[in-house]
């Protein structure tokens, strides 16, 4: 599976590098963005009770958070679309007469295989980065918070000392709270939506290919099947992906000999505790649900045959990848359970 998906990277390189171009600026414009809400926040501190001033920064960088969210999806599709190709195979079906009855059933099977794969994949995809992200955005802001509050524990005539000379004040003068390395150790823990949308998006896809053809295999394009078994279907190959750790895998895979003291380390597993909790399960499967519903829109009738589903699947595509309003990234980035799943992990 891992040689697959390293075969995956070697012939999509060039689509993999713009898409770590595109990955790289989004991490740049949450680090500016956070470090700006920082600065503005920084002169009214004093102003705000605790409370109102932690409702201001998760709000806030939770707005940004959206915002980059938006921005990498084209990274994905890109990725979904040459692992996953259709679209040559359609145009192999229209424009080639000569195909044997035998080598038509072939591309038929193989289109079957790739739309539904299409469909798993953007909704496991797109759920686990909007999850990671929000986890993420959630963990710094409360860092935020903490700083905040630390610094309001000061003597009242320290809070005018500028930090540049709290060194002159010894181990009882005021502290840096947002040193350069506290700032390196949040860039490097935003890293990690980098590793999933470039290494593990492949690796997401192979275990999408193998749950997929599991329950395929038995499957006739003849067969007829109603919008439910379609439903119950999509269920199932989401219990065979969902595997105990797949998050921790894909986002943030932990080695055993890594310093667990190092204030990276500490980020990564706080990350990782809550994409791997209860509650971050039971939002995964209702992101899911926003894209498996969205797709069955897509079909007419309440019941038909295998064939007549591949082609409404296929023009389901560009619904599902949408940013737009009332797209299923849409309703997943403002529905009740993502917001407070996001303000779990903030209080956590």
């Amino acid at each position: 599976m891992l040689a697959s998906a390293w075969e995956f990277a070697k012939r999509n390189k060039g689509k993999i590098i713009a898409g770590g171009v595109l990955v790289g600026s989004a991490i740049a414009y949450i680090s500016t963005s956070s470090k700006s809400a920082v600065l503005e926040k920084t002169t009214t501190a004093a102003e705000l009770p605790n409370q109102a001033r932690r409702h201001y920064i998760f709000d806030s960088t939770h707005r940004s958070c959206d915002q980059s969210i938006t921005d990498l999806i084209p990274s994905v599709v890109t990725q979904i679309q040459a692992r996953f190709d259709v679209e040559s195979i359609q145009d192999k079906l229209k424009n080639t007469p000569d195909l044997t009855a035998e080598q038509k059933i072939q591309l038929w099977d193989q289109l079957k295989k790739n739309v539904f794969c299409r469909i798993v994949s953007v909704a496991f995809g797109f759920s686990i980065l909007t999850l990671t992200l929000k986890a993420q955005i959630s963990i710094l802001a409360a860092d935020t918070c903490a700083q905040f509050e630390e610094r309001n524990k000061k003597p009242t005539w320290q809070s005018y000392i500028p930090e540049s000379m709290s060194s002159m004040f010894g181990k009882n003068g005021p502290t840096q709270t947002d040193n350069p390395m506290d700032v390196g150790n949040r860039r490097i823990f935003l890293q990690c939506v980098q590793y999933f949308t470039l290494r593990g998006i492949p690796e997401l896809m192979e275990f999408v290919a193998e749950a997929v053809s599991a329950e395929l295999q038995h499957w006739k394009l003849t067969d007829v099947k109603t919008k439910h078994e379609m439903r119950d279907f999509f269920d199932k190959v989401s219990y065979r992906i969902s595997f105990s750790g797949l998050l921790t895998k894909l986002v943030a895979p932990l080695d055993g000999d890594v310093n667990a003291a190092s204030s990276v380390m500490k980020l990564l597993q706080k990350l990782t505790n809550n994409l791997e909790s209860s509650k971050s399960i039971h939002v995964l499967n209702s992101l899911l649900d926003f894209y498996f519903s969205a797709a069955l829109k897509m079909v007419g009738q309440e019941e038909q045959s295998l064939v007549k589903y591949v082609p409404a699947f296929s023009n389901s595509f560009p619904v599902l990848t949408s940013t737009a309003f009332d797209s299923p990234l849409f309703n997943s980035l403002y529905s009740s359970d993502i917001h407070q799943f996001s303000v779990h992990v903030f209080n956590s």
